[in-house]
């Protein structure tokens, strides 16, 4: 018959009426946390404790559970305490399987035999381990030919630390010594037992083989066992051991709070470098602002040298009676064809598209490095997204370039005619839209100073010229770096949104790992005040 089986046809413990609540919210507890297991496998690997063992241990009768390495004499302690041949001896593994057994005297407590630990047959090792948990005593039988060995003090180490059970500890074959080495044995048990226990259990010598001190260890149980006893033994086994699952489960869900915080840095950081390389573009594109200026600059200088040669002293009847217009114009444009205005803005425009591509590149590389140590650091498949770093399209940068060439047109008519007679005009990027720079400003000085060629009016003329280029120069140098920057931007973009679902998910994870942390901390307060109502029965 299996052992619950005889558990339930035997008398269950009964909790006196007043201390009926400490038995329901014992259960309860148990249940607590085998929820509290169900919400941390969601975020890490944990095997759930045999939680059903607790509330099976409640719900039986006081149990004393008789194990030990096989020869030390478990079975015969067990007969000598109910002055009974109720277990087999042998000097081999005799007992196959968890035996309870009821001896006479002892008010229904039930003894469990057990086919012992460390035993030749593995599959007698994991029956003891497996119904340890459902004792409320265990009584660790050793013997002086083999006195607390080394596998003895590992079970009872796990016997401390996992199942946190009350442990009375028996010396057996006493008779097979002199007193003197039996002093000496029992100095080496204690030892050994001190570095196991906070507190070095009620320790016994014994002689199974004639009954020496067999009467005091019976003594020692009855006495000790007392109902209150029983019941404070009762309740405090389980809620002790949900204690010890409690800090085992704490102590994952910290290594794995750890990881996702380690992770969620790396992103953090990664996003916050992107952004900061975004920002600091304005410092890369300096170089050429400073080009762009110093080309207008240049152009400038050379329609003002235009401007004092053919303007000094030459009235503007005077050159309409000897036709000077067409000579004019030709001076002009030939002054702006000399500064190559066009082709020094195409330049500039390729190579700062050239050095986003580089300064893109480089962003990418620091942002797939930082993801691949992500990656290292979670447990699951996360995959660094591929990153696009192919050439930069400049048809949009080139159509906003556009769009300020053509800044006040509306103001000077003649642009068209301009424009058409010097056959003057070309593209920033031969692959993007047209604007006609040079036939702008071929346009604006003819403009400007077809009317105010005399003296008193040229100098405002040419302060006026000076302004509208300089506006130019502005308009251009903020509409290239703004195309530029928002390309940057785009095509960094696909990147920020690719981790926006991994970002998602490890903020989950951290809420989750927060909410059992603090589902973990309400349970076991809740267990601690369980045990000091349990103390003070």
């Amino acid at each position: 018959m299996d052992l619950f089986a005889h558990f339930a046809h035997s008398n269950v413990v009964t909790l006196p009426v007043q201390q009926e609540h400490l038995f329901n919210r014992s259960l309860n507890t148990i249940k607590g946390v085998k929820l509290l297991f169900v919400e941390a496998e969601l975020l890490f690997d944990v095997s759930c404790p045999d939680l059903d063992a607790l509330k099976q241990q409640l719900e039986n009768p006081f149990s004393i559970f008789v194990c030990g390495e096989f020869n030390a004499g478990k079975s015969s302690v067990l007969n000598r305490l109910s002055n009974d041949e109720l277990a087999a001896v042998g000097i081999l593994p005799t007992t196959n399987s968890i035996q309870p057994y009821y001896p006479d005297g002892f008010d229904g407590i039930v003894f469990i035999d057990s086919p012992g630990t460390n035993s030749i047959i593995e599959r007698h090792q994991a029956l003891t381990e497996d119904y340890l948990q459902h004792a409320d005593i265990i009584l660790f039988v050793t013997s002086v030919e083999r006195p607390l060995t080394k596998s003895e003090l590992d079970f009872l180490s796990l016997v401390s630390k996992i199942w946190v059970r009350k442990v009375i500890v028996i010396i057996n074959k006493v008779d097979l010594i002199t007193p003197q080495e039996s002093e000496q044995i029992i100095s080496h048990v204690k030892d050994g037992l001190s570095d196991v226990f906070t507190e070095v259990p009620p320790l016994f010598t014994v002689s199974t083989r004639t009954g020496k001190d067999i009467d005091s260890l019976r003594d020692f149980l009855l006495e000790f066992l007392v109902e209150a006893e029983k019941i404070r033994l009762k309740l405090q086994g389980p809620q002790n051991s949900l204690l010890v699952y409690l800090e085992q489960l704490e102590k994952k869900n910290y290594q794995a709070r750890e990881k996702v915080i380690a992770e969620k840095t790396i992103f953090d950081r990664s996003l916050l470098r992107i952004n900061e390389r975004i920002e600091q573009y304005d410092l890369i594109f300096g170089v050429f602002r400073e080009k762009i200026r110093d080309l207008f600059t240049n152009l400038i200088q050379q329609l003002h040298k235009l401007i004092q040669d053919n303007f000094a002293f030459i009235s503007l009847l005077k050159k309409r009676i000897i036709r000077e217009d067409d000579l004019l114009e030709e001076k002009v444009a030939r002054a702006i064809k000399e500064v190559k205005l066009e082709q020094q803005m195409e330049d500039i425009v390729k190579e700062a598209a050239s050095t986003l591509v580089k300064y893109r590149e480089q962003i990418i590389r620091e942002a797939r490095e930082d993801l691949q140590v992500a990656a290292t650091l979670s447990e699951d498949s996360f995959q660094v997204p591929e990153l696009n770093s192919g050439k930069i399209d400049t048809t949009a940068i080139s159509d906003n370039l556009k769009v300020a060439s053509e800044k006040g047109l509306n103001n000077f008519l003649t642009l068209g005619t301009a424009a058409a007679a010097t056959g003057i005009g070309g593209h920033v990027v031969a692959t993007a839209a047209l604007f006609d720079l040079s036939a702008f400003v071929l346009a604006l000085m003819l403009t400007m100073f077809s009317f105010n060629a005399v003296p008193k009016q040229r100098d405002k003329a040419t302060q006026q010229l000076d302004e509208t280029l300089r506006e130019l120069q502005n308009n251009y140098t903020d509409k290239l770096k703004q195309g530029l920057q928002q390309e940057l931007v785009n095509s960094l973009k696909q990147f920020t949104d690719s981790l926006k679902p991994r970002l998602g998910e490890i903020d989950h994870k951290l809420a989750a790992s927060q909410s059992l942390e603090d589902n973990l901390q309400s349970l076991r307060q809740e267990i601690n005040d369980i045990l000091k109502e349990v103390e003070q029965l």
